[in-house]
């Protein structure tokens, strides 16, 4: 099978209203499913106390992790359905499909019982939402990162570059839900009622974005592709395209590697440090805003000139600047906040370009499930191992994170060696990636 692309001439014209609708409907319905999904681990202690048994032998807030973990792990098995769905029946249906379900699940888990209301039914049924929120997640942020590449393909880096600008502006919201609430309740609110707030709003906005949703029309690609759709798209992908399916997983590492560390474990690595709760939050909070206005930049690169090129300086400067940083904290050589800022604008030079870089090297047939597949493999295995391998390696040696770090950032780079070639011209009026008709094996 040929790994060169395929060169075709796009001319660039101004986009229309249906498509500018599609995007922006589609970026803020992915950023909405990961703010139903993530809030959850900010009230992960209060829901511990709320729906696991204090005489069960094991720490409710360590039950709630545990539950935390089953939604990362169902993430790639939702990849593959909604993959499979939005390949063969269209990515109108996955896209829908998603944001309804996730979003019931969402609000059902704000209005559950407790353990001391249901008893051992309050935590199975908080599994099983946690679960089904997992699995649409699977098909939610492929299916806003096939609908940019696919809507406007004159500027399909730019479009997925919005998309996760839309996904770090739901983190930071996320992040002020859960200031706000910790800030404007006592903690025995917060395990009374505190933390359902935050799951109904964000199934309420979820049902809206539902409702917004079912006005999106089928991409044009897709719908004038009728001949190249395959009877059993995983089997294609996994038979056909299994090299590109690890080449996406490995560009996804350093992305979770990115949130796993930088977001996940570090607040408890700076506590140990004795650096003050309200620095690390703001740090963090800096670190979002950063990223999202970066990616509107790197991921326009990426259209100008070669995307996998700035994705591998992305990995380059971030292999180089985890040793600095941590570092740095130690030694408090330097604000905690510009390292943090620095750490953005780095991160954003391989979050702005990987989603569409990987969504290029799969051809349309396969598109869907090639995405959700390589992400979800990807970010779980990051986003769910790298903060327990710091964690491990801590009691060793100290600069455990910096060393994930880089690993995470080598395996990228290798990655980057089997991304889609996209060449455009020097004032960016074609776009070069390859057809998804004409490649067959």
């Amino acid at each position: 099978m040929s790994r060169k692309p395929y060169n075709r001439s796009r001319t660039t014209t101004a986009m229309t209203a249906r498509q500018r609708w599609t995007i922006l409907v589609a970026s803020t319905g992915g950023a909405l499913e990961v703010f139903d999904f993530v809030i959850y681990g900010f009230f992960a202690r209060n829901i511990g106390v709320a729906f696991f048994s204090r005489h069960s032998g094991t720490s409710g807030e360590m039950l709630s992790f545990m539950v935390l973990a089953i939604g990362y792990l169902s993430r790639p098995v939702g990849g593959i359905l909604f993959g499979r769905l939005g390949d063969l029946y269209g990515r109108r249906i996955a896209f829908l499909s998603s944001a309804m379900i996730a979003s019931v699940a969402t609000f059902l888990i704000g209005v559950l019982p407790t353990y001391s209301d249901w008893g051992i039914a309050a935590p199975a049924l908080l599994v099983l939402l946690r679960l089904i929120q997992g699995l649409c997640l699977g098909g939610e942020l492929p299916g806003a990162v096939v609908y940019a590449v696919e809507t406007a393909r004159a500027r399909p880096g730019f479009l997925c570059g919005i998309v996760f600008v839309a996904v770090n502006l739901a983190l930071l919201l996320a992040t002020c839900v859960n200031l706000f609430v910790q800030r404007s309740l006592t903690p025995l609110q917060m395990d009374d009622y505190g933390w359902r707030l935050g799951f109904l709003i964000g199934g309420m906005i979820g049902l809206l974005s539902f409702a917004i949703r079912r006005r999106l029309a089928e991409t044009d690609e897709y719908a004038r592709a009728v001949s190249a759709r395959h009877g059993e798209p995983f089997n294609t992908l996994v038979r056909r395209h299994f090299t590109r399916l690890v080449t996406g997983t490995g560009a996804c590492l350093l992305v979770g590697a990115s949130s796993g560390i930088l977001l996940g474990y570090l607040p408890t690595y700076l506590r140990g440090l004795r650096y003050e709760q309200a620095q690390i939050i703001d740090a963090q909070i800096r670190y979002l805003i950063v990223v999202a206005a970066c990616i509107l930049v790197t991921s326009h690169l990426g259209d100008r000139v070669s995307r996998r090129q700035v994705f591998r300086l992305g990995t380059v400067l971030s292999a180089l600047f985890a040793p600095v940083f941590f570092i740095a904290v130690t030694n408090r050589s330097c604000s905690l906040s510009a390292l943090y800022v620095m750490a953005g604008v780095i991160a954003s030079l391989v979050n702005g370009t990987y989603a569409c870089a990987i969504a290029e090297s799969f051809p349309l047939d396969v598109r869907f499930s090639g995405v959700a597949t390589a992400m979800n493999l990807g970010l779980t295995l990051a986003l769910g191992l790298t903060p327990l391998a710091a964690h491990l390696l801590d009691a060793r040696l100290r600069a455990s994170p910096a060393l994930v770090m880089v690993a995470c950032a080598l395996l990228s780079f290798a990655a980057s060696f089997g991304m889609a070639r996209n060449t455009p011209s020097a004032d960016a009026t074609n776009v070069n990636i390859r057809s998804p008709l004409r490649e067959r094996p």
